[in-house]
């Protein structure tokens, strides 16, 4: 009986430590320049909506670059435990991320079927925080976060 239970507390960290846990995006590392494709949504202004993307830190997939998609068109490509930060008009988008398409080797793999997407709606005043997260099981998400 208690081999069951030392087996079975076991295999619950080792799934938990394989997940990744979100980051605080005031403190996270922004993505650099080079990896942002949609210069114009880096301008900050008063009739614009601070949109961040964070992606969760951990072991999971941190060896590989997700993509971030803002209404089907790939917009950065983030690490682990990276943010970016757009600024966005008013409005209703589609928020992507999936696995970067012009990544190396098995870091491609999937990037369109692997692709997860979430609406958004952005209002003056109120800015938008949402988190890549991999499960253990390797799946994406987009999520928002208070993080």
């Amino acid at each position: 009986m208690m081999k069951r239970i030392f087996l079975a507390v076991g295999i619950t960290i080792a799934v938990s430590a394989c997940a990744t846990t979100p980051i605080n995006t005031s403190t996270a590392r922004s993505t650099p320049p080079e990896r942002i494709f949609a210069p114009e949504l880096m301008q900050p202004g008063q009739d614009k909506v601070v949109l961040i993307v964070a992606r969760d830190a951990g072991f999971m997939g941190s060896g590989c670059m997700t993509a971030v998609y803002l209404d089907g068109r790939k917009v950065s490509t983030i690490d682990n435990a990276e943010k970016v930060t757009f600024h966005v008009a008013p409005g209703r988008y589609i928020v992507g991320t999936g696995p970067n398409p012009e990544g190396k080797a098995l870091c491609r793999f999937g990037a369109e079927s692997a692709r997860r997407e979430t609406e958004i709606i952005a209002e003056l005043g109120k800015p938008l925080k949402y988190r890549l997260a991999l499960s253990a099981n390797g799946e994406i998400s987009v999520a928002p976060t208070a993080f």
